[in-house]
C-alpha cells in the first residue's frame, strides 16, 4: 500500500508553508553542491562533485551531487538526488535512490526536495536510513509540520537546507545551513 498522493494533492489537506522559488533543475543541484561543500565538517578529504558517473554492477549512474570523505581510515559515499519538483517527492522517488545505494554500495542516501516529502516518502526514508532534506529560499525554522506563520519572510535569493525527520506524532525540521553539528546529525547518524 503506497502512501504516495496523486500529484497535485497534499496528504491529509496539509497546508505547505514554505515558500515556492524559481530556479532550474541545474541550478538546483548547484545550490545542493554548494551547501554541501560549505558544511566543513570535521572529516578528511571532503569532495563533493555534481553529476559524477559511477560503474556500478548493474550499469553507469549519473548521481546529481555526490560527497565522499575518509573517516577513521575509512572511505564513505553519499548520494543526494536533487527533485526540483512542483509536488512533493513521492516514495517511489525514494525507492530509487535506495536500489542505487545498494547498487553502488554508497554509505548514505539523502533526497532534497523543493516541494517537501509525502508521509509515504518519509516513513520509507526513515525505514532506511535515508536523510530528507527541504532546500528553500531564505532561512526560517520550523519545529513541526503544522507551524504556521503570519508574516512569511522576505525572500533572498539564498538557499537553506532543513532535515525532515519523524517523530512520535509528526515531523521535524532542523536547520542545516551553517550548523555542523546538525549537518553531522542528520548525514551521519549515531545509530
Amino acid at each position: 500500500m503506497s502512501n504516495d498522493a496523486p500529484a497535485g494533492e497534499t496528504i491529509d489537506d496539509e497546508e505547505d508553508h514554505w515558500p515556492a522559488f524559481d530556479i532550474t533543475p541545474k541550478a538546483y543541484e548547484e545550490a545542493v553542491a554548494a551547501i554541501a561543500k560549505s558544511m566543513n565538517l570535521d572529516i578528511a578529504g571532503w569532495q563533493v562533485q555534481h553529476l559524477e558517473s559511477i560503474k556500478a554492477p548493474d550499469g553507469v549512474y549519473i548521481m546529481d551531487v555526490t560527497a565522499r570523505f575518509q573517516l577513521a581510515g575509512m572511505d564513505f559515499l553519499i548520494l543526494f538526488e536533487c527533485k526540483r519538483h512542483k509536488t512533493r517527492v513521492k516514495r517511489s522517488d525514494v525507492q530509487v535512490l535506495h536500489t542505487k545505494l545498494q547498487s553502488i554500495g554508497a554509505q548514505k542516501g539523502v533526497v532534497v526536495s523543493a516541494a517537501g516529502f509525502q508521509r509515504g516518502a518519509l516513513e520509507f526514508a526513515e525505514l532506511h536510513g535515508i536523510a530528507c532534506v527541504r532546500l528553500v529560499d531564505n532561512a526560517w525554522n520550523y519545529l513541526t509540520r503544522h507551524t504556521t506563520t503570519a508574516n512569511p519572510p522576505s525572500l533572498t535569493g539564498s538557499f537553506t537546507g532543513y532535515a525532515i525527520t519523524p517523530d512520535d506524532e509528526d515531523y521535524d525540521f532542523t536547520l542545516l545551513t551553517g550548523n555542523a553539528d546538525n549537518t553531522r546529525a542528520a548525514l551521519m547518524p549515531r545509530g
